[in-house]
């Protein structure tokens, strides 16, 4: 979308329409259960796995050892249906899991040096500060994505 100087082309319309063109919407759904990762998934899930990733209609995990990727491989078809029964937009094709590379098994185990990648929910506070930062939007599905990416953004803390 092209804007020229001293167009009447409002906030929303541009937000709305860049969303869309750049197909971010479907993204936004699609990686918006990183964030709810832990009520989405069964305990054993939410303990030993983390999504990394979305590519091509694929959720990556990491999981914690080679003896929890075995056993999670039983659930994977459940946790697929949970997940795209979730989605509102986006579908999720399959799940894949690998183990950790050396610098990066500190997910699992806080004990060891390093930062650890976790996901902290907002304060209500900011949430709410944000909300009433976009209330102006007047789409609701472009106040929506704009709020789950924000969301996603702010919610990935290193420890």
């Amino acid at each position: 979308m092209v804007v020229k100087k001293n167009s009447s082309v409002n906030v929303t319309t541009l937000l709305s329409s860049l969303v869309r063109h750049k197909g971010w919407e479907k993204q936004l759904d699609l990686h918006s259960i990183f964030p709810e990762w832990k009520r989405l998934v069964s305990e054993d899930f939410a303990e030993h796995a983390v999504p990394l990733k979305i590519e091509r209609e694929v959720l990556w995990l990491e999981v914690e050892n080679s003896s929890w990727l075995q056993q999670l491989q039983y659930g994977k078809i459940e946790v697929l249906d949970d997940l795209n029964h979730f989605l509102r937009l986006g579908f999720l094709k399959d799940v894949k899991m690998v183990l950790p590379s050396e610098k990066d098994k500190n997910h699992f185990n806080p004990d060891e040096k390093g930062p650890v990648i976790q996901f902290e929910r907002p304060s209500p506070e900011k949430v709410a500060s944000f909300q009433e930062q976009v209330g102006c939007i007047a789409d609701e599905k472009c106040r929506d994505a704009l709020m789950q990416f924000w969301y996603l953004a702010n919610a990935c803390k290193k420890k």
